[in-house]
């Protein structure tokens, strides 16, 4: 039997092992079979034999007598594994709930490829989920302490680094730790622009490495998931059930917190809405979603009849090394290419298709359609693609594609047959939207779709679990190639009144401008696709040459200052973001024919549902909360004995001059001197009698 020995390398002092075959001489080699089929061991060549090439012969035996110097380190060796169950144990309590996920993996892997292979799987799930003293299966709120905490720390070692590329470094260096970083186009952003500070400023912020922290957790967990070989059709398809479940609870934690926050107009307080009211009204809405797509590409498909081009559908697919299960095993050749992730077969495709987009422009083709990112129930992704174009150039595309697809090992077995399929469409059969409805729907929400013949699934579970998946890996699903913008779509959307030609912003229009406006609008308005497709120059026009184009602003504040002399002087500049970069351009309307058409001309400020509906009653509430104040310090209570005392105080004067009223003396004496000096104030003027009761009653 074949043998597996630790050898040393004396040259290189190192160890590896090796399978030395049992020795055979002349005897036994001609007499007895290698094994008991007769037929000799795959690659074992006989150096006994002799050989008409004497020299040869010779060097061959002189190589075989020198001796191999080995030592047997065996003793050495310390097992990997003491007690399985205990450092099942270990491997798996500290990750809480995905700790029983790791022990049904490491059960179902050991009757599969043997305990000690399973162990080590479970070994380099653990280390991916573990980075310095945080673990990626935390609860939500030990990653709210440790983003916390972290922030914190980052913010001690930069405070006293006066240079602020070392600064820098330092931050890197402290994120690096834990699987965090910035992505190399915004560090190359900032540094041409002068706002590296900025990227400091969100090492040492909270919210940003509680952000920062469930994306790189919920992504390493799904990997750990599939290394374990969990994601598979005959497991958990497309995404683990412990991701799902997580996203679950997110889905929920946010619908509650879009039900208490509302938008209010900041210029008309009346006019507000619960965000998760708003939400159900946008794209995110996914039957809005849906039907916005199913809109569009029946546009493209009428444009295509109407032109006389072809359609074309494309199925490309990942190389086998992407692919952690066949046949319901585990691939080897997943294996030995290092684990390849999600990410990793995504980056595959997208440059693969990069290379294919530049061969149709150097070959001067174009094409327009729609491409559909799906996972294959082990979560490797795979691609539909519906594309539409001119008959002469179907040929070309179909080639140029086809060899892009096939560049990558291209004589694996099973690449000729399932890494690249192409179906044309025949118009009299069927309609291409019907090619793509199901995959729109299965990556949406899975309405309208009974079964998921790849999982066995029903349509909505099966798509629960896809939008998972592209959710976690951070993949976008759907990508329109060709046509007008579908900004200026969405926000001519935003505009009901109808163009009329006397308006102060079309002056300068004339009649036949004026109405290709006003009929893009209408296009917009009523959804129709092709027709507005059209309108902007067709589905091949580029973005420069449309009808409309977008208009994007930065926003800007205003500034007042006071000079030295105090005048007060007023600029504006840029607003920052709150980490001191210049905030992002945002679509503030369309632009057609040097004429500015305002789309978003309402201002949006966000607040705490109670807190706000409490502000629209702050008359009241102010009344009521000052009262409430007074009476739980008791003042309310000592004003009234201090109001009690002094009409007590009152009622005491006017006692006594009742007194003096009813003295006759004291009465004549007293008023008849202030009669006199009335008298003498008027000039003799006519005046009421002075009487005790005209004047004191």
């Amino acid at each position: 039997m074949m043998q597996r020995i630790l050898v040393h390398d004396l040259a290189t002092d190192t160890y590896e092992y090796v399978s030395f075959l049992p020795a055979r001489t002349l005897c036994t080699s001609y007499t007895k079979p290698d094994i008991n089929n007769g037929s000799h061991l795959p690659g074992f060549v006989d150096h006994t034999r002799p050989t008409p090439d004497y020299v040869s012969s010779m060097l061959q035996r002189q190589a075989l007598s020198q001796p191999i110097h080995s030592v047997d380190a065996s003793d050495d060796i310390k097992p990997s594994f003491v007690s399985p169950c205990q450092d099942v144990l270990n491997l798996t309590r500290p990750h809480r709930a995905f700790g029983p996920v790791m022990s049904r993996a490491y059960i179902n892997m050991a009757k599969k490829v043997g305990q000690l292979d399973a162990m080590r799987a479970l070994e380099e799930a653990n280390e991916r989920l573990t980075k310095m003293e945080f673990r990626y299966t935390s609860t939500d709120e030990e990653l709210c302490d440790f983003a916390k905490a972290k922030s914190a720390y980052v913010m001690r070692q930069v405070a006293g680094i006066k240079d602020v590329t070392k600064a820098f470094k330092r931050a890197c260096d402290i994120l690096a730790d834990y699987g965090l970083s910035f992505r190399p186009e915004l560090i190359k952003k900032a540094e041409e622009n002068g706002e590296l500070k900025s990227l400091i400023n969100r090492a040492t912020n909270e919210l940003w490495w509680r952000r920062s922290l469930r994306k790189h957790a919920a992504i390493e967990i799904e990997r750990a998931a599939r290394d374990l070989t969990l994601v598979h059709k005959y497991g958990q398809a497309y995404c683990s059930d412990f991701s799902l479940g997580r996203r679950r609870q997110r889905d929920a934690d946010n619908a509650d917190v879009l039900r208490n926050t509302i938008a209010y107009d900041e210029d008309d307080s009346d006019n507000w809405f619960s965000l998760y009211e708003l939400s159900g009204k946008s794209i995110s809405n996914p039957e809005i979603r849906r039907a916005e797509m199913f809109v569009r590409l029946k546009g493209f498909e009428n444009i295509a009849k109407a032109s006389g081009h072809v359609a074309m559908f494309y199925t490309p697919t990942c190389p086998s090394r992407f692919h952690s299960v066949s046949k319901g095993k585990v691939n080897q050749a997943w294996l030995d290419a290092g684990r390849p992730t999600t990410q990793d077969a995504h980056n595959y495709m997208t440059d693969m298709f990069e290379s294919f987009r530049k061969a149709l422009d150097k070959a001067e083709i174009k094409v327009y359609g729609l491409r559909v990112v799906e996972p294959h129930a082990d979560g490797c992704p795979h691609w539909h693609v519906l594309f539409f174009m001119e008959q002469q150039h179907c040929d070309a595309v179909t080639r140029l594609f086809r060899h892009a697809a096939m560049a990558d090992s291209p004589d694996e077995p099973g690449a000729s047959k399932y890494r690249f399929k192409a179906e044309p469409i025949d118009w009299s059969k069927g309609s291409a939207v019907g090619y793509v409805a199901k995959y729109l729907s299965k990556n949406i929400d899975g309405q309208h779709i009974g079964d998921d013949i790849a999982t066995e699934l029903d349509g909505i579970t099966a798509a629960e679990r896809v939008v998972t998946w592209a959710r976690v890996n951070g993949i976008r699903q759907f990508q329109f190639i060709g046509g007008p913008s579908v900004t200026v779509w969405r926000e001519l959307r935003r505009i009901r009144e109808e163009f009329t030609e006397d308006d102060t912003v079309f002056k300068h229009l004339d009649n036949g401008e004026w109405m290709t406006l006003e009929n893009i609008r209408r296009a917009a308005d009523s959804s129709d696709w092709e027709a507005f497709c059209l309108a902007m120059g067709g589905v091949f026009v580029r973005r420069d040459d449309q009808t409309i184009k977008p208009r994007y602003h930065v926003p800007h504040i205003m500034e007042k200052l006071i000079d030295e002399y105090g005048e007060e002087h007023q600029s504006t500049k840029p607003r920052t973001t709150r980490y001191g970069d210049v905030a992002g351009a945002r679509v503030v309307g369309v632009v057609f024919k040097a004429a500015y058409l305002a789309t978003r001309t309402r201002t949006w400020k966000t607040e705490n549902k109670e807190v706000f509906l409490r502000g629209t009653k702050r008359i009241m509430t102010g009344v009521t909360d000052v009262f409430d104040a007074l009476e739980r310090e008791g003042e309310y209570l000592r004003m009234a004995d201090e109001q009690y005392e002094e009409y007590q105080r009152y009622l005491d004067r006017l006692d006594e001059m009742n007194a003096y009223v009813f003295d006759e003396a004291d009465c004549e004496t007293v008023w008849s001197g202030r009669a006199k000096a009335e008298r003498e104030a008027t000039d003799g003027s006519a005046s009421s009698p002075w009487t005790c009761v005209n004047n004191c009653h």
